[in-house]
């Protein structure tokens, strides 16, 4: 049996990929409120940059625990942070309506 290295884990993109593949976790996934889909947004491209919630914090002058509390959706954040957040992670941050389905 193989050991897993300490540290190292499932990804947040490797757990959802999977998951994704559940039509019930996809639908809810879907549904889920606008605050989980942004932070998982953010937790993706923060990983996608290899970079830790530390290292997020530090470049944004806050704290880790306020990372982690916006990457669980436990903390509703404004167009400004989200702002300072994409340009931390190398992005520009687009806002833009679409048509909900169903309506």
């Amino acid at each position: 049996m193989k050991k897993k290295q300490r540290g190292i884990g499932t990804t947040l993109r490797q757990y959802l990929s999977g998951e994704m593949k559940d039509p019930e976790f996809r639908r809810l996934y879907q549904e889920a409120d606008i605050e989980l889909r942004v932070a998982l947004e953010i937790t993706k491209a923060r990983e996608a940059k290899k970079m830790s919630q530390r290292e997020l914090a530090d470049a944004l002058h806050t704290k880790q625990q306020t990372v982690s509390r916006i990457e669980r959706g436990a903390q509703n954040v404004t167009i400004e942070t989200l702002d300072r957040i994409a340009r931390a992670l190398g992005k520009g941050l687009q806002v833009k309506f679409v048509a909900m389905g169903g309506a």
